[in-house]
């Protein structure tokens, strides 16, 4: 069973111990064809452990323009080729949602958007496993410009769904919850409409209820950002002094690893302004503007992800600046400070990407599309050379030292992680004696596979201790995957130690 954790774009960290180069990241020239208006994001989509691409947008075949939803198969060793038929859409001007909503154990797609001719479209599509989709008779209410996203609000177990953006009738904020067998039903959240934004999942209290950030422009006209808080009453709306933007976006990260979620605001203002506003969360409803070197950008995304595996969240950033389109990685020093370590991404706006291990040698590459200063349009992938490679010699003893748990051996072209580790906070009544407290939830090393197995034996055993898991997990799943197993034993005895240092109990999930 997948949980809240699935629909937040938790974040999944792999590290290896050994000496880091200066950060570099290469373009692998994929070949992918370019998209504006566009969604990319990373999909294991057949299942084989590595990650696959979805892109929609429009694109340009000579001087046609076209709208296409592109589905390029990991071939390893940096190649990416096109699958000829996958049942999705063809979309642009909107989003893609990823997550088990039939508990099958196969991951689904919710895409929202618009077709070539002008038709808006909120559907499900089934995963089959195979790489490949199909459609279902679940439909949402059809829109464009704007987001949809997954989370578990009610604590049932599956995953519900929030669609926002413009409808045939102006901006909506709509809340889907998830009965099973492929029914939804439409809940009166009472959520503020937008278009030209987005509407994400994310538990800023801590208190195991997902809450809604919405950003963009309200029925008025106006730029809006607005928290709702998810209470056993419904949704409440909540002032937290956030600036309000429009043609704007969000993206969360524990940046300060105190266990919440801060976040990174882009977008513009009413005059036009593009601003970038850094946020961190005290978890009471306020929301603290931090000092930042990041560049003021509307139009485009930001990610965050631990890029060189030193135990921190660093941004990714890409957007429309006063000076012209820009792509940038922040690598974060702590304390408050980051540092733009000019990763040679291509500057973009209309942009779209996030973070992705997609060559699984353990660190966080990057997957991005969207318009250049000329309008050319754009789809890249970048190869994170943070870790050096190890000698032969070394993993063919890695491979002989451990065997438990791991079922087929690392690719022979590259090496791969295979000890992991998975860990969890939450600040929750966990006994159900009136009491809350933090926690930090933590496995043993052990190796595996496929990193999902991980994922599903995590929860399988939290579940059998704590019934009430699916309210208590905050979805600040972190999973860390390393070659050598000394390496894993260290970063797991670091996360105990700096969570320890913040008061958090220790709570071990061993199987």
């Amino acid at each position: 069973m997948k949980l809240f954790k699935v629909c937040l774009g938790v974040l999944f960290v792999v590290g290896f111990g050994w000496q880091c180069r200066s950060q570099q990241f290469t373009d692998i020239r994929a070949n992918l064809t370019g998209v504006a208006e566009s969604a990319a994001r990373w999909m294991d989509t057949d299942r084989d452990g590595d990650l696959d691409i979805l892109v929609s947008g429009e694109f340009y075949r000579g001087n046609q323009p076209g709208v296409q939803t592109f589905h390029y198969r990991n071939m390893r060793n940096d190649r990416f080729v096109l699958a000829q038929s996958s049942g999705l859409p063809q979309l642009f001007r909107g989003d893609i949602a990823i997550g088990d909503l039939d508990l099958d154990g196969i991951d689904d797609v919710i895409m929202m958007g618009e077709t070539a001719n002008g038709t808006r479209m909120t559907s499900m599509f089934k995963g089959i496993g195979n790489g490949s989709f199909a459609a279902t008779t679940v439909g949402f209410m059809a829109v464009r410009d704007g987001s949809v996203d997954l989370a578990d609000f009610d604590g049932d177990g599956d995953l519900d769904v929030l669609v926002a953006g413009e409808s045939i009738n102006g901006p909506v904020c709509l809340l889907y919850r998830n009965d099973r067998n492929g029914r939804f039903t439409l809940i009166n959240a009472g959520l503020t409409g937008i278009r030209r934004g987005v509407a994400r999942w994310t538990d800023f209290n801590l208190d195991g209820r997902p809450d809604v950030i919405i950003t963009g422009i309200g029925s008025n006209g106006n730029p809006v950002t607005s928290v709702f808080q998810n209470t056993s009453e419904g949704f409440r709306q909540i002032n937290t002094g956030m600036m309000n933007l429009k043609n704007s976006n969000l993206a969360f990260g524990d940046y300060d690893n105190d266990g919440d979620d801060d976040i990174v605001l882009i977008g513009e203002t009413q005059q036009g302004q593009p601003r970038t506003l850094f946020y961190n969360n005290n978890r009471r409803g306020a929301f603290t503007p931090v000092q930042h070197p990041f560049p003021n950008v509307k139009d485009g995304f930001a990610d965050w992800a631990d890029m060189d595996l030193d135990g921190d969240l660093d941004l990714l950033i890409s957007g429309q600046s006063a000076q012209g389109p820009v792509s940038m990685v922040f690598r974060n020093d702590r304390n408050g400070k980051f540092t733009n370590i000019n990763a040679g991404i291509i500057p973009l706006y209309n942009s779209s990407g996030e973070w992705g291990d997609y060559d699984l040698d353990g660190d966080q590459d990057i997957l991005i599309a969207g318009l250049t200063s000329d309008n050319q349009l754009v789809t890249r992938v970048y190869k994170n050379q943070t870790i050096e490679q190890r000698a032969p010699q070394r993993q063919a003893r890695t491979v002989q030292t451990e065997s438990m748990w791991l079922s087929d051996g690392p690719s022979p072209e590259r090496s791969r992680p295979v000890y992991y580790f998975v860990y969890s906070s939450s600040y929750s009544d966990l006994h159900q004696n009136g009491k809350k407290d933090y926690y930090l939830f933590i496995s043993p090393v052990k190796r595996f596979s496929k990193h999902y197995v991980l994922q599903e034996k995590y929860n399988e055993v939290i579940m059998d201790t704590y019934p009430t898991w699916g309210r208590i997990d905050q979805g600040n799943i972190v999973q860390n995957g390393f070659a050598i197993k000394s390496e894993a034993d260290k970063s797991r005895e670091r996360v105990i130690n700096e969570y320890r240092s913040k008061g958090f109990k220790l709570i071990e999930v061993n199987w």
